[in-house]
């Protein structure tokens, strides 16, 4: 179980598969390998080997190991896409990284969240 997550939620007003689509490739393109079951969208991004081999406070973000899960919901005619982002560091003390490890957390969160909607808005 994580430490700590964080969750942005959008409404937008597009069909299902197209903010489905949008949430595939932005992960992806992240460097996720995205998986699709319905209307949830989960990939991890991270290198939990590279983390530990240099140690956590010293890595670039992109390798602190996170969980990615978007969550299409109907919300009266629009979609609520749902962004949760959550740590996944595995067992191991977090000295001097959890601040820097919250941060980039939150920073996915809200970077995935409106990456979909612009996607979305932009119809691609």
């Amino acid at each position: 179980m994580p430490q700590f997550y964080y969750q942005e939620s959008a409404l937008l007003p597009a069909a299902a598969g197209d903010c489905v689509e949008a949430a595939r490739l932005t992960l992806a393109e992240m460097g996720a390998k995205p998986v699709v079951a319905g209307y949830r969208i989960t990939g991890s991004l991270g290198s939990q080997l590279k983390m530990r081999i240099v140690g956590g406070a010293l890595s670039p973000n992109r390798w602190l190991p996170i969980e990615v899960s978007v969550d299409m919901l109907e919300a009266g005619g629009q979609r609520q896409v749902v962004v949760n982002v959550a740590e996944k560091h595995g067992v191991g003390i977090m000295l001097g990284m959890e601040g820097k490890y919250r941060a980039y957390c939150q920073q996915s969160a809200t970077r995935v969240r409106d990456t979909i909607a612009n996607r979305v808005s932009a119809g691609r």
